[in-house]
């Protein structure tokens, strides 16, 4: 019989703010955040800012009018610019990335087409990703989110003792290897690809430790978690296929939508995001930021 999942709506409830409004938008995660300016955002406000995006994992600040300057002096109120390997950055702007999908290309691939965590083969992957939407249609090109907390205690504690004292293999080898070719079909955004990414493969702990929360969460997804330390790929591949099909479970997603001048926030540590192929002849373009995390540790849940 297939697994049962469920969770309840304790795990995303809004708590009171005197500096913007908080809808949660599913009880796994998400919420939107209105009555807010960017721009004009006091320490304070920054403070409570970052508590929701804790409280939620993700969060879909509305209405808001940010130029790419102003993209990148709100990135910097949440920390340091990330590294963005495998994609130009704009030219005059070295941090942030134009995802560009014009209406007329031809085929519907879009950008990180697949659940992921962004960049989790680094050593230091990003802790938060900022993507603003400039031009999005009036419908279609939704996000996918889900909560690795609720992935991670929905596993067995037998199974949870077990991933606490394995490491993912981590490889950019399925998203910009040789293989890659899925990028061809990327028409307007400079994606580097196809050649050997053997210096980019890394170690992290299956089960981390949240630095900013303290909870336990599976880290590890399906576009760069491509094996387990010390295993054969006959014993790693059915374990990964588990696990990433309990992060999948609909219980533990939300689904947020967009609308011109959002700005999306959401932590990489415990999220993951899929960006939905279904607006292909529309156009759509986004800029995109991160900041640069810790590197993943198991912190004391040995």
């Amino acid at each position: 019989m297939p697994e049962f999942f469920y969770t309840t709506a304790k795990n995303n409830q809004a708590r009171p703010s005197d500096y913007f409004r908080t809808v949660p938008v599913a009880g796994s995660l998400g919420a939107d955040i209105y009555d807010i300016d960017l721009n004009n955002l006091s320490d304070a406000g920054q403070a409570a800012l970052r508590q929701a995006l804790m409280d939620h994992g993700v969060l879909y600040i509305r209405d808001q009018n940010l130029t790419v300057e102003q993209l990148e002096a709100v990135t910097q109120r949440f920390g340091e610019f990330g590294k963005e390997p495998y994609v130009q950055p704009m030219a005059d702007h070295p941090h942030v990335v134009h995802v560009l999908k014009e209406a007329g290309e031809g085929n519907p691939f879009v950008f990180g087409g697949a659940w992921h965590s962004d960049w989790s083969f680094q050593e230091r992957p990003p802790a938060f990703t900022l993507l603003y939407g400039h031009d999005v249609p009036e419908s279609g090109g939704d996000t996918l989110f889900n909560n690795m907390y609720l992935a991670c205690e929905w596993l067995s504690p037998t199974l949870r003792a077990l991933l606490r004292q394995l490491d993912g293999i981590h490889s950019p080898e399925f998203g910009y290897g040789p293989n890659a070719r899925h990028n061809d079909g990327i028409e307007n955004m400079n994606i580097h690809y196809g050649k050997a990414v053997d210096d980019d493969v890394r170690t992290h702990p299956l089960i981390t430790r949240h630095p900013e929360t303290g909870r336990e969460v599976l880290f590890a997804n399906p576009a760069y978690t491509l094996g387990i330390a010390g295993m054969k790929p006959e014993e790693s591949r059915p374990l990964l296929d588990y696990l990433f099909s309990v992060a999948a479970a609909p219980a533990f997603t939300c689904r947020m939508r967009w609308t011109p001048g959002t700005l999306a926030i959401w932590d990489n540590r415990c999220v993951w995001h899929q960006p939905i192929s279904d607006y292909f002849g529309k156009r759509r373009e986004m800029f995109r930021t991160t900041v640069v995390g810790e590197q993943p540790s198991r912190g004391d849940t040995a």
